[in-house]
């Protein structure tokens, strides 16, 4: 066999990167006839001609190599974590969350995101105990996504948006928000939302600092 025909073929492993399957892919194809090496080393080792697999990645010759392309395709599609907020259960049950869900499923499937996750929170956008947004955080901490999609930015933060970004960035989790102004709600039903949960968070504070006084003048003897 001439040095040229040697040196225009490739290994399997190499062929499978290019044609996006499993090495076990390609032994399967070549047992069943659909994808055969050229010939096979002294060590039993598969080549294949190069202009071959070139031409079977520009054709996609079977339908078995479409459905491996799709399935692989599927797996390095970016996965995507959809989050979406309302203000108040009366946003709720306008359907606001369904709506900014729609809009924002449409986006993923535009950009070509997989969809790894769907969050949700009713309540201030000041509001840093929101049960969708801490498990969010989690899941992007245990590897499940690649990617943050958002409306709005402030559906995500009201404030401290730099610190969620960061910590999402530490993680190697980018954040794509499809329009970074305020939601197109009313705005000042939006800033009653946040001064309300200002006033109790406030409020909250100021009980419990007075019931911790009370205790202990109680205490006293």
């Amino acid at each position: 066999m001439s040095v040229a025909i040697i040196a225009g073929c490739l290994a399997i492993g190499a062929v499978a990167s290019m044609l996006g399957v499993s090495r076990r892919t390609l032994r399967r194809w070549d047992k069943a006839g659909t994808m055969k090496p050229s010939f096979r080393t002294a060590g039993n080792h598969r080549r294949y001609d190069r202009h071959a697999v070139l031409d079977a990645i520009q054709h996609e010759t079977t339908e078995d190599f479409r459905s491996s392309r799709a399935r692989h395709d599927a797996r390095v599609r970016p996965r995507a974590a959809i989050y979406s907020r309302a203000s108040s259960t009366r946003q709720s049950l306008d359907g606001e969350l369904a709506r900014q869900h729609a809009t924002i499923a449409a986006h993923c499937e535009t950009k070509g995101y997989r969809v790894s996750g769907v969050y949700k929170d009713v309540g201030s956008g000041l509001n840093d105990g929101r049960h969708g947004l801490l498990q969010l955080l989690k899941d992007v901490a245990r590897g499940k996504h690649d990617v943050v999609v958002v409306l709005y930015q402030d559906r995500l933060s009201r404030f401290g948006l730099t610190v969620i970004k960061e910590f999402l960035a530490s993680w190697g989790v980018g954040l794509d928000i499809m329009h970074p102004t305020v939601v197109n709600g009313t705005p000042h039903a939006e800033l009653i939302t946040d001064l309300t949960a200002i006033l109790y968070s406030f409020m909250g504070r100021l009980y419990r600092s007075r019931r911790g006084r009370k205790d202990g003048d109680a205490g006293e003897s």
